[in-house]
């Protein structure tokens, strides 16, 4: 198993595939433009883990500072295709916590908040959401 941040077109693709679209409020558009964070370093990094060039499991994070703490991870969305994908992916947290300096994790509950920046956006959230379960 690889795992790697996601930063080409491609990767984005496999990592949003794994992602159920019909209850998933964000496109595709928007799930790239929430982890640009080469361009904005505010937003959230994305992790990616693959097996055999196939995405398994995704970490959305970003750092913290905090006055007591120190830097935080905040773990912002987590998603896997299996246990092992997400097994992997916990052992890994610790890794990017060390890697980062940070002195606690956070992990919060998969909360995808809709973007909406255009009407474009909201049109394609709209169209998504008369598809039928």
């Amino acid at each position: 198993m690889d795992i790697r941040l996601i930063t080409v077109k491609e990767d984005f693709e496999k990592a949003y595939s794994i992602l159920n679209q019909r209850e998933y409020p964000l496109s595709f558009y928007e799930y790239a433009l929430k982890h640009d964070s080469y361009r904005n370093h505010q937003l959230l990094k994305l992790i990616g883990l693959f097996a055999d060039d196939e995405c398994v499991g995704t970490i959305s994070y970003k750092i913290t500072p905090c006055p007591h703490l120190g830097q935080i991870l905040e773990i912002k969305e987590m998603h896997q295709l299996n246990i092992k994908g997400y097994k992997a992916m916990m052992d890994f947290i610790d890794e990017i916590a060390r890697d980062e300096h940070c002195n606690a994790i956070k992990i919060c509950k998969n909360k995808a908040e809709r973007l909406n920046h255009s009407v474009f956006d909201r049109m394609e959230n709209f169209l998504k959401g008369l598809l039928p379960n």
